[in-house]
């Protein structure tokens, strides 16, 4: 009998969704990198939070809920932060997030994080302080040397 495995779910922030119009950041690739077969999900919260941004005009908020609707939506019923730590408790989810107190309270939730760590990659989070050492990444050879 085989036994089939959920894949493992990657909630996104707001402010995560606009990390690759900021700083070019290959955000999927990344999430690839650190939660191996990731389904990555959009809280309802999160797109109407990316919704309100970009009516006020903020920079790169328009393509970022754009972007924000080629993933799969989580129906939520909070909003803002609320949702992010209850859709993570209850889907055993990831949560990848730039927010520093978002990130300490999903934390203390025992909630697994994801953190944007400087301009190019992500990293996990165990606490407030401390970083999870990522798996080592795997880059395919090139013929060419």
């Amino acid at each position: 009998m085989e036994v089939v495995r959920a894949r493992p779910v990657v909630l996104v922030d707001a402010n995560a969704l606009l990390l690759p119009f900021t700083a070019h950041f290959r955000l999927e690739e990344e999430i690839f990198a650190q939660v191996d077969g990731a389904r990555i999900l959009v809280p309802e919260s999160v797109l109407g939070e990316l919704e309100q941004v970009a009516s006020r005009g903020t920079p790169n908020a328009r393509a970022a809920r754009e972007y924000a609707r080629r993933f799969e939506t989580a129906e939520t019923e909070s909003q803002g932060d609320d949702a992010l730590v209850e859709l993570g408790r209850q889907m055993r989810a990831w949560v990848l997030t730039g927010d520093r107190a978002l990130r300490s309270r999903l934390l203390e939730a025992g909630v697994r994080v994801l953190f944007p760590r400087g301009k190019s990659h992500l990293d996990r989070a165990v606490s407030p302080r401390r970083p999870v050492p990522a798996p080592r990444r795997r880059r395919p050879r090139s013929g060419k040397r």
